[in-house]
């Protein structure tokens, strides 16, 4: 049974983030909401120690939501704590199911034939099939609608004039991410579907969540996915060429606004570093280099067949 976040009635302004980073609370405090934080979860002795003071927290300052960010968003003690004092609309087990290949496959299996069969297999002694092109799909849900910002291409062992590395059983190692991904309509309708539709049968209300989905000979496969921002470069290249900035999207759901439709304005890729320790100083010198982050280099251009272009010439200088 839910038990109320505090003595007396909540103040809807006031919200908990848990692990933020600090553009989601500038944003937040600058839309009016009264903003309490949590930076570091993992602070704490035990789990125990985290859910009496995530409990304190929302009941001294009359919380009416908790948001947890990043990596924060998969840890037990948060999620269950929310979910005992009725601040978030998720279940805590929906985020475990999400997470685990098995579990979403016992999910689908449970919802039917065609759900089944667009499981990776992960029955006992069962292999995934092997793949080197990904899908992720990044989602924001409000009041259980789910609405796709962005479907990113995450490729191994590629090609674009460049020498082909080898592909990476399961879809395992670095990828170069392409925005939006080169897909046809009907294959992107099928994408979109199976995002929503896993997210609808998981339950999930309310927040980010990016969805991992195989290429595969057999047709897409789901992997898992994770209730939270897409990690990595993806939410930049989002930005980059839609000009949606991510927290300003959470923001807008909490505050019940309708989320914005995205723009696309050209396209846009992230080539992973080999060595972010030692990266030539000229490469940001190349046609649509706009930025080097989180181990990547991020290129923008007008047209796919420019970006093919331009991705390459990166590829090559970091070879």
């Amino acid at each position: 049974m839910t038990s109320p976040a505090g003595s007396g009635q909540r103040d809807p302004r006031r919200i908990l983030l848990v692990a933020p980073p600090p553009r989601l609370v500038a944003e937040a405090t600058e839309a009016g909401f009264d903003v309490l934080t949590l930076a570091d979860p993992d602070g704490f002795r035990d789990d125990d120690a985290l859910r009496r003071h995530l409990v304190e927290l929302a009941r001294t300052h009359r919380v009416s939501k908790l948001i947890a960010c990043g990596e924060a968003s998969a840890l037990p003690a948060v999620l269950e704590t929310a979910e005992r004092l009725g601040l978030s609309p998720n279940r805590a087990a929906v985020a475990r199911l999400l997470a685990d290949p098995a579990g979403i496959r016992g999910l689908l299996t449970r919802s039917g034939p065609q759900w089944e069969a667009v499981a990776l297999p992960a029955e006992p002694g069962e292999q995934p099939p092997a793949y080197d092109v990904e899908y992720g799909v990044e989602t924001l849900t409000a009041e259980g609608m789910h609405r796709v910002t962005g479907i990113v291409e995450l490729r191994r062992g590629d090609t674009s004039g460049a020498e082909e590395a080898p592909a990476a059983p399961g879809g395992r190692g670095s990828a170069l991410h392409t925005f939006p991904a080169p897909l046809t309509g009907q294959e992107e309708a099928e994408i979109r579907a199976l995002a929503t539709g896993l997210l609808d049968l998981a339950g999930y209300e309310f927040g980010y969540a990016f969805t991992r989905i195989a290429h595969t000979a057999e047709g897409p496969r789901i992997v898992n996915a994770y209730t939270r921002q897409a990690s990595g470069p993806v939410s930049r290249l989002i930005e980059l060429t839609t000009g949606l900035a991510s927290e300003r999207e959470l923001v807008r759901a909490l505050s019940g606004k309708p989320m914005e439709a995205p723009v696309l304005v050209g396209c846009a890729a992230a080539v992973p570093l080999p060595c972010p320790d030692d990266v030539p100083q000229d490469v940001t010198l190349l046609a649509g280099v706009r930025e080097l982050r989180d181990g990547y280099v991020l290129v923008t251009a007008l047209t796919p067949a420019e970006l093919t272009a331009r991705t390459a010439a990166v590829r090559d200088r970091l070879a």
